[in-house]
């Protein structure tokens, strides 16, 4: 814990643009402290410190590639992700044709394409009606939270055929599917550079059908559209069985090699931590916009997944929020009765019992928690 004396001093040292630790991070920080040697502030305390910036933790870097557990699927036809292609940017040269709607069978990785104008909810309930006319259909069909899957005409047709929508909380979306719109993007651009033109309408089945015909190394080198019901259960072994099997083998032969064993992943966060939460965001995101939210969750569990730490979450009004968390979405934040709280915007003013109040919005947190507040509790910084 560090003195009020030293706070001031890392103020300085970290506000000040005059400082070449000026908004850098915590390592940085520490080792102006160090070469500067007039406290002795360890490198636990000054993240601690800068936890509490705003200006440090709303902007802190998000590391987007970390371990995540694995879905493991039934069979052909247990579930499918879903997502649509934006291709807007080329609409003019495909008779108008803005969006690609994209599923993707997570067992066989057999894919569906059809083309959309507009991504209204009737015409993405007609485009995966069309697809599943064909005579195939999920039991659950996974899609991020895009309004173009959650309304009454596609929940009234997934009812219908009997399918249940999961929808995805995390920033990496339906990833099956995101990974086939990479896919076809390929194919298209490369086509577009060969045959310099950006027409592809009439190509896109063709397209679909070549990438369902390629044998893929996590079927075992087979096509996603040679994967029926009858050959289920090879796929199976091939999809995950020996190649966990061969994982865990190259694990042990590295493990054998150093003579260390790989530990257990420790929970870095206790239940009643206070956490913000990553944006979810597109993974290009500009490394300057702001990273994470102002709002400050809960952590009101947590488990291990395939050996992995996961978080479940609640506002400060106790809501639960839905979705699991993984550690690398979260970021401590240390709080506590000398925190100051920003006010967004003063709404209104009010005497009450003889004392002056302001009803006031929190910046970055959402209007339920507008509150009332002693007007002489408010301070201009």
């Amino acid at each position: 814990m560090i003195s009020e004396e030293q706070h001031r001093y890392l103020d300085d040292l970290w506000s000040n643009p005059k400082h070449s630790s000026a908004f850098t991070g915590p390592y940085k920080l520490y080792q102006m402290v160090k070469r500067k040697d007039k406290f002795k502030i360890g490198l636990k305390d000054i993240k601690q410190y800068l936890s509490n910036k705003e200006g440090y933790s709303l902007q802190k870097r998000v590391q987007r590639k970390f371990e995540r557990s694995h879905i493991i699927v039934q069979g052909i036809d247990t579930q499918w992700d879903a997502d649509l292609m934006d291709v807007q940017n080329i609409s003019k040269f495909n008779d108008g044709v803005n969006f690609i709607l994209v599923m993707q069978d997570i067992f066989s990785r057999f894919i569906f394409t059809v083309p959309m104008t507009h991504k209204t909810a009737s015409e993405v309930s007609m485009a995966l009606k069309s697809v599943f006319e064909g005579g195939r259909k999920p039991k659950l069909l996974r899609t991020d939270k895009g309004k173009e899957f959650q309304n009454r005409l596609v929940s009234a047709l997934l009812k219908r055929e009997g399918i249940h929508l999961i929808l995805t909380e995390n920033e990496t979306k339906s990833n099956f599917a995101e990974r086939s719109i990479q896919k076809i993007k390929n194919r298209l651009y490369r086509m577009f550079t060969h045959e310099q033109s950006y027409s592809y309408l009439k190509r896109l089945p063709d397209i679909t059908k070549n990438i369902n015909d390629t044998p893929t190394r996590p079927l075992g080198d087979m096509a996603p559209s040679a994967v029926n019901k009858v050959n289920e259960d090879e796929v199976r072994l091939n999809a995950y069985l020996i190649r966990t099997k061969t994982s865990l083998g190259k694990k042990q032969k590295r493990n054998t090699s150093t003579k260390s064993k790989k530990r257990r992943k420790p929970f870095k966060f206790k239940l009643g931590d206070r956490v913000r939460i990553t944006f979810l965001r597109h993974v290009f995101q500009r490394e300057y916009q702001q990273k994470w939210t102002g709002e400050l969750f809960i952590i009101r569990d947590r488990f291990r997944r395939q050996d992995i730490p996961l978080y479940k979450l609640k506002d400060f009004e106790g809501e639960i929020i839905s979705g699991t968390f993984y550690t690398s979405e979260l970021q401590k934040v240390e709080t506590d009765g000398d925190t100051i709280w920003k006010i967004d915007k003063v709404l209104k003013k009010r005497k009450i019992k003889g004392e002056m109040k302001a009803f006031v919005s929190w910046q970055h947190w959402p209007s339920k928690f507008n509150s009332w507040v002693k007007e002489s509790d408010i301070e201009s910084i």
